[in-house]
């Protein structure tokens, strides 16, 4: 590996790098996951821009010299912060670029005043594992990224919402406040209608924010749910009526199944889920700083990666 000369430098991410960022971050994960080089696969997702455009995100950059060696992006949800991708150009490993990144993600989430910050990582890994435990993070449940193919019922013949946005702000708002005071996705609202990522569907006592598309991070023929919440008290048929209709929302859009995330420490959730014939495609740890918004009847579902 080349030995990098010149100090590091830990700058904000700009739109002339998200070209570079893209190629880096496909790169980093298809080593961490044992590709010799990215294929078709992680040709077909890119998981900068959508989040770098979303108004609730922040990403930073580490360069040598004029070299693009390592990006990192933090969003904020509320008083609830969320970490990655935290990636390193392979060629770049082992020289402390991801810890000089995450210095500066942590010092934003300080200045943010979050109570709480988490982070997806592969719970395989000692590397990753003292990396963010360095930082004061530290694992606790597994985390569960899951699929389903579509069932091939339509139960709406237009889920998306339909409404005016700041009723759609208020609805959500009420739901994830009801869960944790301080937890709100606004953020991740304003990224899928401002930016054409997908559609919120919202039932009366639920919302879910879903990514579809050729722009979408799970890939084209996928329905990535980013968050889902139902408000608590409510059954398990609620949550099976807010995945009914995403459903419907994926096949309207040429999606062949279901992506979403889900920390098993919700183990209400997740066994809703291995019932209802989702299956687990990815399997890492959740890594906390400050507490968070776990517990065992919580029907919440997010994808931390």
């Amino acid at each position: 590996m080349p030995r990098i000369e010149s100090s590091v430098e830990v700058e904000d991410l700009q739109a002339v790098d998200l070209p570079a960022a893209r190629t880096l971050v496909r790169e980093a994960f298809a080593h961490v996951l044992g590709e010799a080089e990215p294929g078709e696969f992680w040709d077909q997702r890119d998981y900068v821009s959508g989040r770098w455009h979303a108004p609730h995100s922040h990403w930073f950059k580490a360069r040598a010299g004029e070299t693009l060696v390592g990006v990192a992006c933090v969003v904020r949800w509320g008083e609830h912060a969320v970490i990655g991708p935290v990636a390193v150009a392979p060629a770049y490993w082992e020289q402390d670029i991801a810890k000089q990144l995450m210095a500066r993600i942590t010092g934003l989430i300080d200045q943010w005043g979050c109570v709480h910050a988490g982070l997806f990582t592969f719970p395989d890994s000692p590397r990753h594992l003292g990396l963010y435990q360095h930082f004061g993070f530290w694992p606790r449940c597994l985390a569960a990224v899951m699929v389903r193919p579509l069932s091939g019922s339509v139960v709406a013949a237009n889920p998306a919402w339909q409404g005016e946005l700041p009723a759609l702000q208020a609805h959500c708002r009420n739901i994830t406040e009801a869960i944790s005071l301080g937890l709100e996705v606004e953020g991740e609202i304003l990224a899928v209608q401002q930016h054409g990522l997908g559609a919120v569907v919202a039932t009366s006592d639920g919302f879910a924010i879903c990514h579809y598309g050729e722009r979408c991070e799970a890939g084209p023929d996928v329905c990535y749910v980013r968050f889902a919440a139902v408000r608590p008290g409510a059954d398990a048929s609620s949550l099976a009526r807010l995945i009914e209709q995403c459903e419907a929302l994926a096949a309207q859009h040429s999606a062949r199944q279901l992506m979403l995330g889900v920390n098993t420490g919700r183990l209400r959730a997740y066994r809703w889920l291995l019932e209802a014939g989702f299956s687990i495609r990815i399997l890492g740890v959740s890594m906390h700083r400050g507490a968070g918004y776990d517990g065992e009847t919580v029907l919440l579902l997010d994808d931390w990666r």
